[in-house]
């Protein structure tokens, strides 16, 4: 008897364990280090943005947009303006609707980028991993498409 009360002690321990898990909600934060390299074959676009930037809020849902719509093409990155970093960083993009890639630590310096003046700003860069534009204010699926080679998705479909 002993040992069958140890034993659903032990299950029960490991059920809460696995249960624990079960509200943490999937992290879309990369916190290796940067690499351009990675990108190569698409367009990426690299947003900088923050919280209290009320343009960045609004362009959020259009890079959202770029990215489910066009991830064959390229990719969309954030990195958050404040470096909030960690489990802050995961709730704060979570809170804000964040659904692409968010770099944690800053690629300015592997990019030899100088940090925005003001947000938003997007980096764009070529297939080749080459810097393409630098684009200040909020962007849309249109603005940013029309800076590539991709097809828009309605030209696309005809």
């Amino acid at each position: 008897m002993a040992a069958t009360t140890k034993l659903s002690s032990v299950l029960i321990i490991v059920f809460l364990l696995i249960l624990s898990g079960c509200g943490q909600s999937a992290s879309n934060t990369e916190t290796a280090e940067f690499s351009i390299d990675s990108y190569k074959g698409k367009w990426l676009v690299l947003n900088y943005w923050a919280e209290w930037c009320a343009p960045c809020i609004k362009e959020i849902p259009e890079l959202n947009k770029l990215d489910d719509d066009y991830s064959n093409e390229l990719d969309v990155l954030a990195v958050n303006f404040d470096r909030i970093k960690g489990e802050a960083l995961a709730q704060l993009s979570a809170r804000m609707g964040i659904r692409f890639d968010i770099v944690e630590n800053d690629p300015a310096d592997i990019l030899r980028l100088s940090r925005p003046a003001s947000l938003p700003t997007t980096y764009l860069f070529d297939r080749e991993g080459v810097l393409y534009a630098k684009l200040v204010g909020p962007q849309t699926i249109e603005s940013i498409i029309r800076m590539t080679d991709i097809q828009p998705i309605e030209n696309q479909e005809k």
